[in-house]
């Protein structure tokens, strides 16, 4: 009796021993995991805020550039002496500017821009690339909304087949945001553009294709070999359209093409417009 005891104590006693190893074992594998965890919560926890003041920054400097640009613009108007006219009204050639001003401002100010019905009404700039204006404003400080520009291999007096004038898309709806009425069909299918030359001349044009389409340099193309090769360039461009316009357009035409990002800055939304007449504007 008294041996069966001595075994019954014995296993308990070893079977005890083995609960505390494995208790211990338990505790000294859980540790680890325990560190492992807090270390990865501590590395999440590090890249979310990275990711905040990170996105808080680039909210922050576009609103600074929204800012910048919207002050900029008011400015340039009032060097320019260009009048309150609201997106419906077509200013014709009541639009008067002291180009003047303008270009002692800017020596890179070859004209200016309005679409009626939209807020586009800019000067236009060119330089010898097509880099400086598009992370600069018309006063030259880096601002990444940049700036209205012409192309640098087309001639600055409007001359030349296809001449090329690019703008940011701004989601506030600055720059070239409003192309996008021409595209989707808000503003009809007559729609106008005003150039105003630097030397007084008052070019208007009407669009006759509006298209979206992944970045190329096709559409760019300012200079054409021969009457064959342009006809075929405008054939392209014309079937392209998604808009549909009574405007015809042939190799004795000129050519103004605008062109603008997507709001995903993935693809291309370009409108095409023919010159139809080019005239003195008021000083």
């Amino acid at each position: 009796m008294e041996e069966n005891n001595l075994q019954e104590q014995e296993v308990k006693t070893v079977r005890s021993a083995n609960a505390d190893n494995k208790e211990k074992k338990a505790k000294k594998e859980k540790k680890p995991r325990s560190v492992v965890d807090t270390i990865i919560s501590i590395v999440i926890l590090c890249v979310c805020i990275a990711g905040l003041i990170y996105s808080g920054s680039k909210l922050l400097n576009w609103l600074k550039n929204n800012i910048t640009s919207n002050k900029l613009i008011t400015e340039i108007n009032d060097i320019a002496g260009v009048p309150n006219i609201g997106k419906d009204e077509n200013p014709g050639a009541e639009f008067g500017l002291d180009f003047e001003a303008l270009c002692a401002y800017n020596p890179d100010i070859v004209g200016w821009i309005r679409i009626p019905g939209t807020s586009i009404s800019y000067s236009i700039c060119q330089a010898d690339d097509n880099n400086k204006y598009l992370r600069h404003s018309v006063d030259l400080t880096w601002n990444e909304f940049g700036w209205p520009f012409m192309d640098h291999k087309n001639a600055s007096d409007f001359t030349d087949k296809n001449t090329v004038i690019y703008g940011h898309n701004i989601v506030s709806g600055l720059m070239f945001a409003d192309l996008s009425y021409i595209y989707n069909g808000i503003l009809g299918n007559d729609v106008e553009i005003d150039i105003y030359r630097k030397d007084y001349r008052l070019l208007r044009y009407k669009v006759f294709s509006s298209y979206i389409v992944d970045p190329e340099l096709y559409y760019t193309t300012t200079a054409f070999k021969d009457n064959e090769s342009y006809s075929e360039f405008l054939n392209i461009i014309k079937n392209r359209s998604s808009l549909m316009t009574n405007q015809t357009v042939g190799v004795e035409d000129n050519v103004l093409t605008l062109s603008t990002c997507t709001s995903d800055a993935k693809r291309r939304i370009v409108v095409h417009a023919k010159l139809v007449s080019n005239e003195p504007m008021p000083r």
